[in-house]
């Protein structure tokens, strides 16, 4: 009774909080650029995943709040064809497919086949040669802000881990970006619980956000989840059962939580 008495009020107030932002969302609006590049008229923003279909999975309420903004263009280093299945090249072909939802091009996401970056949960990558490819997409595309994975990489997937730690050494010892700076933030991974409680994570989200000073929140509303469903659904060859449960359940859908790594 007491846990009743102490959850209910808290997913109430957490349902609450999720229509309150999507109502407001300046409420977690917060400056994602570097001061030194606030006075561009255009910004450029990347995102770094390691398979196709990350990018729905995980950061589309991010992807989805940026694409609305006219002031900002985005790009997708996917450094995988998710070649696990043997399904490579039609997996190329349905991120190529589902990156139009969030309003990319083709000419804006890379896709990276490189067998020393093989999609496989049990091999390592090199962290020197993630760093080395992202900081040559990230010079050359004059880029301003950086999205990928934390340590955890959200589901322990290796690949996911090894994207964030490519990141954070291209971020920490690149002179380029000494000069010309750029910021990264690291997508939030949190327990199982938390991850597959839709919006009503929200005033948990929320709390870690207002502690984290320059850490950054996306919250998706119906329409953004819409349309990262509607991307999603163009990865049909991953498309099982429990994929189509995490559409429905999975925090990732609807909420991004981000800590500064640089």
């Amino acid at each position: 009774m007491i846990i009743a008495h102490v959850a209910i009020p808290l997913l109430i107030l957490s349902a609450l909080s999720y229509i309150f932002i999507c109502w407001r969302p300046n409420t977690v609006a917060r400056e994602i650029f570097p001061e030194a590049k606030r006075g561009k008229k255009q910004k450029h923003v990347l995102f770094v995943t390691a398979h196709p279909d990350d990018e729905c999975m995980f950061f589309s309420p991010t992807l989805a709040a940026l694409s609305r903004r006219p002031d900002v263009t985005i790009s997708l280093l996917c450094l995988s064809k998710g070649d696990f299945d043997g399904k490579g090249e039609a997996r190329k072909r349905e991120l190529l497919k589902a990156s139009v939802h969030f309003g990319l091009t083709p000419d804006s996401v890379i896709i990276v086949d490189d067998p020393h970056l093989p999609d496989d949960p049990k091999k390592a990558w090199n962290i020197a040669l993630v760093a080395k490819t992202v900081e040559a997409v990230a010079a050359a595309g004059d880029v301003d802000a950086i999205f990928t994975f934390d340590h955890v990489g959200i589901s322990g997937h290796q690949n996911h881990i090894a994207a964030y730690m490519g990141v954070k050494h291209m971020a920490l010892t690149a002179q380029r970006f000494k000069v010309q700076p750029l910021n990264v933030y690291a997508l939030e991974s949190i327990g199982f619980a938390r991850k597959y409680c839709s919006i009503l994570d929200t005033i948990f989200a929320f709390g870690s956000f207002l502690v984290s000073r320059e850490g950054q929140m996306f919250v998706a509303d119906m329409q953004a989840y819409s349309t990262g469903v509607q991307a999603m659904m163009m990865h049909e060859s991953q498309l099982v059962w429990f994929r189509k449960l995490y559409l429905a359940f999975s925090r990732y859908m609807f909420i991004n939580t981000y800590s500064k790594l640089n």
